[in-house]
């Protein structure tokens, strides 16, 4: 059995950081917006728009944070911390509803997560050239 580089742990770890912030903002955006629409600032018909908006601005910051890191494979890095991003807040959110609703919707965020983060470490790629 093959041991993991110090290298590969570092990199597990930057995603699992970078996720890990990301959700946080995500729930803070989330409870922000919750605000919003107690006060009627905003008409319910917004909330799909400003969810997405939601995990879009959080894969980002994902994917900023674990391409910083400097550990290399910008667009994977970028991918894999939007993309467990997801997975963490698919998890903490369905606690939260007491239920797991798997279905298209949900292949369909992370689909739109890994690009977003894949596309952050592209242009990252991009402006160190």
């Amino acid at each position: 059995m093959k041991t993991k580089t110090v290298k590969e742990k570092n990199a597990v770890l930057t995603i699992l950081k970078a996720s890990l912030a990301a959700a946080a903002l995500s729930v803070l955006l989330v409870v922000l917006f919750a605000f919003v629409l107690q006060k009627q600032w905003l008409k319910v018909d917004t909330i799909p728009y400003i969810n997405i908006a939601v995990k879009v601005l959080a894969a980002v910051l994902a994917a900023i944070i674990a391409v910083r890191s400097g550990a290399g494979r910008a667009p994977l890095m970028g991918a894999a911390a939007a993309g467990a991003y997801m997975l963490i807040t698919f998890i903490v959110f369905s606690l939260f509803a007491g239920k797991f609703d798997i279905g298209l919707s949900l292949l369909t965020d992370v689909l739109m997560c890994v690009i977003a983060g894949a596309a952050v470490g592209i242009v990252s790629n991009l402006r160190r050239a």
